[in-house]
């Protein structure tokens, strides 16, 4: 009896192992199989991406019917190249002939001339340590006389402080729910105008507010609602110090707009670009949350822009029917418009390389300077 029990007991446990086995090999089956499945999704839609995107004509491949008039044959060649050492964040702006640049630490700022030669001097504004926690790399630098204007965008919140070492001095203020995008302080240095979410329209506006508690002041009809968070009509919010109107630049269409402090529209203009739509769209809602997909692929008609002494500058994006195709594709080309009369002036190109990422453009004086990932160049014009 004996031995039959202990003969038993291996047979059992040689069953169980096998059908552990064979389980094992079914799951890891089923396994491979949706593992399979999955890979070949995945490779389906990177090939329809693919072919999308090659299929797709490029705007700049064909005539966009339009032509643009050169205010020089020759490339303006920078005058002077700062390395931004994946350190400089902004161009913070300009006082008393001092070029201001911001860090990925919003209390450092740099400080040149930008002039051949000029030492850059590092230095620190006074900041809540609260604050630029909160901050994190979501903030920009914006400088008006003495003073500094931190933009927490994400909280949103606005700081204003100066190079003591006081963190109590300056003022601070936070606003109702929804970041802003763009900002810039006014002449005066007390009123600020902010492209601001409203929650409730589901859109960006233009509001000016204060640091000391005054009532915001929103928009009336300056912008074009689509209820998609302002992706349709993104753009480049730009402040002339010498005549403090504000002009804003649509990114994805060729249209701009001029107004006042007050926010009272003064003009509109078009850029010489044919787009004159933007193909953004909804696509769908789902839990009461929208889910933004454009129609194609979004073809950006304006890159950055800044504006001086009523000039507004525009980097290009659109080749014109009569550009060097080679020309357009090597260098950075800016059109610029007389914003008096809304009228083209003419075309530069800057001896940059047009695959150079760039991240802003300033005008103060003959200078124009170009943030790039790079390098922070400086060139002088005479337009």
């Amino acid at each position: 009896m004996v031995t039959s029990l202990s003969s038993e007991k291996p047979d059992q446990l040689f069953q169980q192992k096998a059908l552990y086995t064979r389980l094992s090999v079914m799951l890891s089956t089923i396994m491979r199989k949706r593992i399979y499945y999955l890979s070949s999704l995945l490779l389906a839609a990177f090939l329809i991406i693919v072919t999308l995107v090659y299929t797709a004509p490029s705007p700049n491949q064909q005539a966009n019917g339009f032509r643009r008039q050169y205010l020089q044959t020759t490339a303006l060649t920078p005058y002077i190249t700062i390395p931004t050492h994946d350190e400089i964040l902004d161009i913070a702006g300009v006082a008393d002939s001092i070029f201001y640049f911001s860090t990925n630490d919003p209390a450092t700022l740099l400080s040149t001339s930008l002039e051949p030669g000029a030492p850059i001097d590092t230095f620190k504004i006074s900041l809540r340590q609260s604050l630029k926690d909160s901050m994190d790399t979501y903030f920009f630098t914006e400088v008006n006389n003495k003073d500094f204007f931190v933009y927490g965008y994400n909280i949103p919140a606005i700081s204003r402080t100066s190079r003591t070492i006081d963190t109590t001095a300056g003022a601070y203020a936070t606003f109702i729910a929804g970041g802003f995008s763009q900002a810039h302080v006014l002449r005066d240095g007390k009123h600020i105008m902010l492209r601001k979410l409203d929650l409730e329209e589901k859109d960006q506006l233009f509001t000016r507010v204060t640091l000391d508690g005054d009532s915001a002041l929103t928009e009336k009809g300056l912008s074009t609602l689509y209820r998609d968070g302002g992706m349709s009509t993104d753009g480049s919010l730009n402040y002339d110090r010498t005549s403090g109107l504000f002009t804003y630049v649509h990114y994805y269409s060729n249209r701009y707009f001029t107004f006042d402090s007050a926010l009272h529209l003064i003009s509109e203009g078009a850029t010489i670009d044919t787009f004159t739509v933007s193909r953004f769209s909804i696509s769908t809602t789902m839990a009461n949350k929208n889910v933004y997909m454009n129609q194609g692929p979004d073809q950006m008609v304006n890159g950055f822009s800044c504006v001086h002494n009523s000039t507004l500058f525009v980097q290009a994006k659109l080749k014109a029917d009569n550009d060097d195709e080679q020309l357009f594709q090597e260098r950075c080309v800016i059109d610029q418009y007389d914003l008096r009369t809304n009228k083209y002036k003419g075309s530069i190109y800057l001896d940059i390389p047009a695959r150079t990422k760039i991240n802003q453009l300033f005008v103060h004086g003959d200078k124009l300077v170009i943030h790039c990932t790079d390098n922070v160049y400086g060139i002088k014009i005479r337009y």
